[in-house]
Order: structure tokens, then sequence, then C-alpha cells
């Protein structure tokens, strides 16, 4: 017996499913609870125009800017984890099949290419 199981992405406002990396997951925080959500294009740009208003109104109180997750779906994120393992092994990196890749590694990755 085959099976075959499909992961879709959808859209937590309307519900509607995010194709072709037509969309971004958005992490933010609010008193001091994290969350994330996933929005298709029009409504991601909606969600930070919104937001925006606020931060133009608040104070930075610390913290970095993160990288944002907009340009890298997370399908396209394992793809790149997997690249860089492998690159790193053929390179005679020793790393990990899974967690978290170290950065100096991945610096070293984005260097040679």
């Amino acid at each position: 017996m085959a099976r075959k199981i499909v992961v879709e992405r959808l859209d937590d406002i309307d519900g509607t499913p995010i194709k072709n990396g037509k969309g971004e997951t958005i992490a933010f925080s609010v008193n001091g609870v994290d969350y994330e959500t996933d929005l298709k294009t029009k409504n991601a740009k909606e969600f930070h125009s919104t937001l925006n208003y606020y931060i133009e109104h608040a104070t930075r109180v610390g913290g970095r800017k993160r990288r944002s997750t907009a340009a890298v779906a997370p399908s396209n994120g394992r793809k790149r984890a997997k690249d860089i393992r492998e690159w790193a092994t053929a390179q005679g990196y020793e790393v990990s099949s899974r967690g978290r890749i170290p950065a100096q590694l991945e610096d070293a990755y984005n260097a040679a290419h």
C-alpha cells in the first residue's frame, strides 16, 4: 500500500494555503509571550504595516534585530542546512547530522559560496 503525506502551510488569518513561498512565518513577542504566525504575502504586509505604526511610537529597550525569515521558506532552510552539512563534511569539518549548525561553520560555507 502506498501512502503520500502532504504538509501544507495555511494562512493563519484566512485559512487559505500558502503556495510557492508566497508568504512568511512571522515571529513576534507581546508582554513577554512569544508568538509565530504564518501569513500570505498580502496579510504579512498588512501585519508589518500595522506593527510599524506602533514601533514608530515605541522606545526600543534592547535586543538585536533578528534576521528576517521572509526570504527563506522553511523547506529552503532545511535544504540549506543539508547543503552546509554536505559541504562541511567534504571539507573535513566535523558536523552533527542534526541540530543547529555552528555559526562559524555557516560563515565558512557562506565565504566559500
